[in-house]
């Protein structure tokens, strides 16, 4: 009965983690997905000129992961946008 409690909390800490992920990088992740789509463009291909993997870059997309601020200036400048559009809300 413990095991199963101790379980528990462990996975609640961790679903709270992805929460605090998710909501720290959704305007960015929002809107690099917008512009990406907007311009017709492919996710592989930025990720790899930003020097990602496919996966990790749509661990950021998704908010499974949270980008670096170096990491989020390598993926404005291959969208040749401003990090600041990156963090605009609408």
């Amino acid at each position: 009965m413990c095991l199963k409690v101790e379980k528990f909390k462990l996975l609640r800490k961790e679903v709270e983690k992805m929460d605090k992920i998710q909501n720290f990088n959704s305007p960015v992740a929002d809107n690099i997905s917008k512009i990406i789509e907007k311009r017709g463009l492919k996710q592989k291909v930025i990720a790899e000129k930003a020097g990602f993997t496919q996966q990790s870059f749509c661990d950021v997309l998704y908010g499974r992961r949270i980008l670096k601020i170096s990491e989020t200036k390598k993926i404005a400048n291959v969208l040749n946008v401003s990090v600041d559009d990156l963090f605009k809300s609408d």
